[in-house]
């Protein structure tokens, strides 16, 4: 008997059994949209958490902290605004020697007020390097050297910070708190600047804080709000900053501003290769060192996880379909006893006999993993809502729910159906193949 007969006669014992066979394809095609969905929901989630760290996030930058200041930005009343106890310029000249760095920046933290025209708001201001930073700019750009005008870049939401304190804007809702630009050109606007923060009058009987000098600035640029590091911070070149501390010590003690120790340090390396073994000899310096790299590690093993317990919905899924398509391929060896009968004793070979049940087994699996996978696709279109942060499942998408199954996954999908198939139809076929002819012709009526 050729292949092709083969399969016509297993199409033919398929369709004489129909509303058996569906039933038993309707497991399989469950079955595979369970797995090809879960792994599809999965993939996509990380897809889109690696998309939004390597947009959002300098994946070649460490950020250094001395074991004794926490980590990340301290409050005014538990440190100091911009002081540290560990971290000084001789720390950073160490880390300037380190193989495979290419810019160590270190960090102060400034709060100053701005006003022009009838608008003022408070900043809280990060002083580095220039070359330390990676912007994108809605408009302008990075802060340039013009003398005596203080150059400035805010974020994008940092703009909802300056207002009219006569008439203050009411938002209502985040989005148009988000949306928020005072009425001015900033990038054309001089304005006047003076560290601190703005008090107010001082209440009777409380001292009032060091008066700033006052100083012309402009804003060089404004960073587009795109939810990076850089849409949330001002920034200020770090050798204004320390001018301005030295000019207004009094001030800055009382602010606790240091500008000779930092709380934290930034390092740009040369690659993303380089990250952890740069991190590890900042380490041996007794310091703390952090990296975007690590919160990517981390989402890798908690996506392991889930994909894990994905798998393992989608596997007993399967395996009830395998249970199904065994209990249908035996019921149907017994109710064709006589029709094994005749092919033994017409001299259909072991094998074949063998081979022909296996092809309807597996020709089940083949029809239920094509129409899951077909499902699968369609059921991705509807669900995909393409905008706006979303949860499914307990997994978290970044950017709206756009689930995408690959290619490979969908052929992994097929593969493991038709795979199903087979095993599910080698005890039935093997059941086949030991029956006597005699005994069977005789027990088929």
């Amino acid at each position: 008997m050729k292949p092709i007969d083969l399969i016509k006669f297993a199409i033919t014992g398929l369709r004489r059994r129909a509303a058996r066979t569906f039933l038993t394809v309707l497991g399989v095609i469950i079955g595979t949209v369970c797995i090809v969905l879960m792994f599809g929901v999965g993939l996509s989630s990380y897809e889109q958490f690696e998309q939004s760290m390597m947009e959002n996030q300098n994946l070649k930058e460490i950020v250094v902290y001395s074991d004794s200041s926490g980590g990340g930005m301290m409050m005014a009343s538990e440190a100091g605004i911009g002081q540290s106890t560990g971290i000084n310029d001789s720390t950073v000249a160490s880390l300037e020697t380190l193989e495979h760095v290419d810019v160590v920046s270190p960090v102060i933290q400034l709060p100053l007020t701005l006003k022009a025209e009838r608008y003022r708001g408070t900043f809280y201001v990060r002083c580095v390097k220039p070359e330390i930073l990676d912007l994108d700019f809605a408009e302008g750009g990075m802060f340039l050297d013009q003398g005596a005008v203080v150059s400035l870049v805010i974020g994008g939401f940092e703009l909802q910070n300056m207002q009219d304190p006569d008439n203050p804007p009411v938002f209502s809702s985040y989005e148009e708190q988000e949306s928020y630009k005072p009425d001015i050109d900033l990038l054309n606007t001089e304005m006047e600047m003076t560290l601190g923060y703005d008090y107010g009058e001082a209440m009777a009987g409380e001292d009032a804080p060091p008066a700033s000098q006052r100083y012309r600035a402009r804003v060089s640029g404004v960073t587009k709000k795109d939810y990076s590091d850089g849409a949330y911070y001002s920034y200020m070149d770090i050798a204004t900053a320390k001018r301005l501390i030295a000019e207004n010590r009094e001030l800055a003690q009382y602010n606790g501003i240091n500008a000779a120790t930092y709380n934290e340090v930034r390092i740009l390396v040369d690659d993303m290769d380089n990250v952890q073994a740069v991190m590890d000899e900042v380490q041996k310096l007794n310091l703390r060192a952090e990296s975007p790299m690590e919160y990517i590690e981390q989402e890798q093993e908690r996506q392991a996880q889930q994909q894990g317990q994905l798998f393992a919905i989608g596997f007993i899924s399967l395996l009830v379909s395998a249970i199904g398509i065994a209990n249908t391929m035996y019921a149907n060896i017994l109710e064709r006893r006589r029709d094994i009968g005749v092919m033994k004793v017409v001299g259909m070979k072991i094998r074949q006999i063998r081979s022909l049940f296996l092809v309807e087994s597996s020709a089940i699996g083949l029809l239920g993993g094509l129409i899951g996978i077909g499902i699968s696709y369609i059921v991705v279109m509807f669900i995909n809502t393409g905008s706006g942060e979303s949860n499914f499942l307990g997994i978290y998408f970044y950017s709206g729910m756009t689930v995408s199954i690959p290619l490979w996954l969908s052929l992994a999908a097929l593969a493991i159906a038709i795979g199903v198939g087979v095993l599910s139809g080698i005890y039935p076929a093997h059941k086949a193949t030991k029956m006597s002819p005699l005994e069977a012709m005789r027990n088929s009526h």
